[in-house]
């Protein structure tokens, strides 16, 4: 019997690339947004602001990636998920500080292990998101959706 599994987490490369890839599409879409990449355990390793970033979008951005690494869903899906319990289920959540329903993070998945995940902010949710998948992209990683 195995009493260890496997676990993986960002390069600092990888980190890099992130960032730099949402930040290019933040500038194609115009948008100021902040950007922040969470290891596999939820530390947060990387995060960088546009200049004139909504600053109630940092600690947005951050939830984003946290709430990502620790469900392992996209946040779109744990705002999803959230609509679908019954409200006992949602006031015990509410209590958990750090997790948010909105579009702009994901999960970063390599065959089948958690890197990680990443979140942006500053932006509508549609354009966090757009930020976000470009960067997965720049790794050659296909997020759940």
């Amino acid at each position: 019997m195995k009493h260890g599994s496997p676990r993986a987490t960002l390069t600092t490369a990888a980190t890099f690339s992130l960032l730099d890839a949402a930040l290019a599409r933040a500038r194609d879409l115009d948008v100021l947004v902040h950007v922040a990449v969470m290891d596999s355990a939820a530390d947060l390793v990387g995060f960088v602001s546009c200049d004139g970033a909504p600053r109630i979008a940092a600690t947005t951005a951050r939830h984003k990636a946290f709430t990502a690494v620790n469900t392992g869903m996209p946040t779109r899906e744990w705002a999803r998920y959230l609509e679908s319990i019954p409200a006992s289920e949602l006031r015990i959540i509410d209590k958990i500080d750090g997790y948010i329903g909105a579009d702009g993070g994901f999960p970063i998945v390599e065959d089948g292990l958690l890197l990680g995940g990443i979140g942006v902010s500053g932006a509508d949710q549609e354009r966090d998101a757009a930020c976000a998948l470009a960067a997965l992209d720049a790794l050659g990683l296909t997020p759940t959706r």
